[in-house]
């Protein structure tokens, strides 16, 4: 046993979302659909035996699989979760903590059906998993009113999530509930809508930050980001930029869709000039890095560093594509993933009427490897 917590999570962290119900972090997940999430609301959650074990859990010297997440962005020395609550003052003995880092996400309404996301983030996928799966429902929507009784006053992070917040109502309702606070508030966005009215929402908090959520540029964009449209995307990004300047970055979610095909997007990503991180995918481990046969990662590799030694490479975006190649190597091949992978994209191209073998020449060669 440890002799203090792994994480302070479960004592000054949340995650709340109304279609899997509450955990003391977003990033944590056991891979089940919900996330291992307690269902039920705020209020039920914090007198759960859910949460009592969760902190016995953080003195155990076997850490769960669950926290992946902070694991590897440590072993690539990266910012994680984990690090950023650790700086905190605890009392591990106490149940009165308040809320130093809470994300927020009013539920799954989204306008795109990402290949690598889940019903309980999307809607659009929601749709997709009752009309192909016969399902009358996905999950069960948890009533989320008593998060405007959490007290905030120590907050200090406050994140906002989908779902897509922009083009959810209730995301407004919560931004006009914490806008006069001090809180450091993230909103990650697909970037589909860049309406003045929501752009004059945002504009309401004190400290903003704006993560863009996107995976790559043209068909492998579309590809993987279904419902969104590159063209008219990269305009959006860049009126982001126009009006929110250096307080926007780019989140990529590396996947073994836009990762094995990184050489053909990348550079048309940078062109930009927005920062930029990437995190692998957790879940579904359908699209784990992990199904791409090392060969091809090593060749995404090779690409990177002959673009890292380019002249007109600049020192922000070197450090960017570093980061990648230390997630290329950290994820190594495994047959399991890559079966995994197969049979996800058989049934999405069948759903869809799509066919991956289009987007890239080298998706025929890793699905039967």
């Amino acid at each position: 046993m440890r002799d203090k917590p792994y994480c302070n999570a479960p004592w000054i962290g949340l995650a709340y979302e109304s279609s899997v119900g509450c955990k003391p972090c977003c990033e944590y997940h056991d891979g089940s659909p919900s996330g291992s999430s307690f269902r039920g609301n705020h209020k039920d959650y914090v007198k759960s035996n859910y949460l009592k074990n969760f902190k016995k859990m953080m003195y155990e010297d076997e850490i769960d699989g669950g926290c992946k997440v902070c694991i590897d962005a440590e072993r690539i020395d990266n910012f994680s979760t984990r690090r950023r609550l650790g700086v905190y003052n605890v009392d591990w003995n106490s149940t009165d903590n308040k809320i130093i880092k809470f994300d927020f996400r009013a539920g799954n309404k989204c306008n795109l059906s990402c290949r690598m996301c889940h019903p309980e983030s999307s809607s659009m996928r929601e749709e997709e998993e009752i009309k192909f799966n016969n399902a009358s429902s996905v999950f069960k929507v948890e009533d989320m009113s008593d998060a405007y009784d959490i007290d905030l006053s120590k907050c200090v992070e406050l994140s906002i999530l989908g779902g897509e917040p922009s083009i959810d109502l209730e995301v407004r309702k919560w931004i006009n509930h914490v806008k006069d606070f001090n809180i450091h508030v993230i909103v990650t966005t697909n970037a589909t809508n860049a309406s003045d009215k929501w752009f004059d929402s945002l504009k309401q908090l004190k400290k903003l930050s704006i993560w863009l959520s996107i995976d790559a540029t043209g068909d492998a964009n579309d590809f993987q980001r279904k419902g969104s449209d590159w063209k008219e995307l990269k305009k959006n990004i860049i009126k982001y930029k126009k009006e929110f300047k250096n307080q926007i970055k780019i989140q990529i979610t590396a996947s073994a869709i836009n990762f094995a095909m990184l050489d053909i997007w990348w550079e048309e990503l940078m062109e930009l000039d927005i920062p930029v991180h990437s995190s692998a995918v957790v879940y579904p481990m359908s699209y784990s890095l992990k199904a791409i046969p090392d060969e091809y990662k090593d060749d995404q590799i090779k690409w990177l560093e002959n673009w890292i030694s380019k002249e007109s490479t600049i020192f922000r975006q070197k450090k960017e594509a570093k980061e990648a190649i230390k997630m290329l190597q950290m994820n190594r091949y495994d047959k399991k993933y890559n079966e995994s992978f197969k049979r996800e994209v058989k049934k999405m191209d069948d759903w869809r009427n799509e066919n991956i073998n289009d987007l890239d020449y080298r998706f025929e060669e890793i699905l039967n490897a």
